[in-house]
């Protein structure tokens, strides 16, 4: 894989880069500096939203891990710390209700409003996802929260389910400098590596023959396929020689 570094900033909305060892898909365009949106392009592991089947973002055990260990990970990987900004998350509940607030990470999830904004930017993984919104506040729903399913649709599942995905959202400083895949490069590189593998079957398929031979089944496939080579331009001029007729 082949890629280039290019500032955040310059890097299109929707389009994935590499940082800190993870691949993001771009969300936002920079505002001055009040930090570029993007989400892990898929889910980094699987755990609860918090070991104690609470759907309240400001207690959850997943949220305690993004915003230490997991973050502390990216950092091992390259990221520089300062790069993520702090951001706040509006914690209103899939009902409307609003008495969990707001909270402020450098590591969060979508909501479920910042969700159906970003939708269409936003690939589909095959595996269901948290994010952050409760289900509801009250007190004999608050194991619920919500999530994402493979299909796209919106369901809720109690917060201590450790199966289903995560997909870390984070506002990157925009002046930072990340890897983007160089499409073309990539692609160049996936034919030679074909070309190398075509070769190298070749040769080990002569290498069962006997030495004295080889060279002569060298010389005639090459033969064989300069003629089928040679027929194909034949064919080609005869039709084109017919349709103009």
């Amino acid at each position: 894989m082949i890629t280039k570094k290019y500032q955040l900033c310059a890097v299109d909305a929707g389009a994935r880069f590499l940082y800190g060892g993870i691949e993001w898909v771009k969300l936002t365009t920079a505002r001055g500096d009040g930090g570029t949106l993007a989400i892990a392009a898929n889910s980094v592991f699987n755990r609860a939203f918090d070991d104690d089947n609470c759907n309240d973002w400001r207690a959850s055990s997943l949220r305690r891990e993004l915003n230490g260990p997991f973050l502390d990970a990216l950092v091992a990987e390259g990221a520089d710390r300062d790069a993520f900004m702090e951001f706040e998350s509006d914690l209103t509940a899939d009902d409307g209700m609003t008495d969990y607030g707001t909270a402020t990470d450098r590591v969060a999830l979508l909501t479920c409003d910042l969700y159906r904004r970003f939708r269409r930017l936003i690939p589909l993984v095959d595996e269901w996802c948290w994010t952050l919104t409760p289900f509801s506040c009250l007190p004999e729903y608050r194991n619920y929260a919500r999530l994402v399913a493979s299909s796209g649709t919106l369901l809720d599942s109690s917060a201590y389910d450790g199966y289903y995905g995560v997909r870390p959202l984070c506002n990157f400083k925009s002046g930072i400098l990340v890897s983007v895949i160089d499409e073309e490069a990539t692609a160049e590189e996936a034919r030679q590596d074909t070309i190398g593998e075509a070769a190298d079957a070749i040769l080990q398929t002569l290498d069962e023959f006997d030495p004295e031979i080889r060279g002569d089944a060298m010389a005639a496939a090459l033969a064989r396929m300069f003629a089928e080579v040679i027929d194909a331009q034949k064919s080609r001029t005869d039709e084109t020689g017919a349709a103009e007729g």
